[in-house]
């Protein structure tokens, strides 16, 4: 083999050994990523749990940016914590039953929320989820 065949042959080699050790750590962190990412059913409940601790920047993060846009960062927190105070005022939520239809990037349903305290009723809301950037958050309504 002529000496410019071998130096080839071995820079193709060595292009191949450098990028197979990167190829574990890549795949590791792509399949930790996916099982970090959550369900749009969890996205939901997370955002709610949030309210009712009165976590608010917490909740901001499950809102969409359309949502965010739409209201913009101010009125979103406004409104946000005028429902954390509400659901505190019914002494949080005890359970949370979400029932949600759709495919791909978007989820349409209804979650009922049984508050903790005997003051309220009962409260079924309309849910929206989006998917943004592989990661579920609350859409605006229709």
């Amino acid at each position: 083999m002529p000496r410019d065949a071998e130096l080839l042959c071995l820079a193709r080699h060595e292009k191949d050994i450098v990028k197979r050790p990167l190829l574990l750590p890549v795949l590791v962190a792509a399949t930790l990523l996916a099982a970090c990412s959550k369900s749009p059913e969890s996205t939901a409940e997370s955002f709610f749990k949030a309210l009712s601790a009165g976590e608010i920047t917490e909740a901001q993060t499950y809102l969409s940016s359309e949502v965010t846009s739409l209201l913009g960062p101010k009125k979103a927190q406004a409104g946000l914590t005028q429902e954390a105070k509400r659901i505190q005022a019914c002494g949080g939520i005890k359970d949370i039953d979400l029932k949600l239809t759709g495919q791909g990037q978007l989820r349409t349903g209804s979650a009922t929320i049984v508050y903790a305290g005997s003051a309220c009723k009962t409260k079924d809301t309309r849910v929206n989820l989006i998917k943004e950037e592989g990661q579920w958050k609350i859409g605006a309504g229709k």
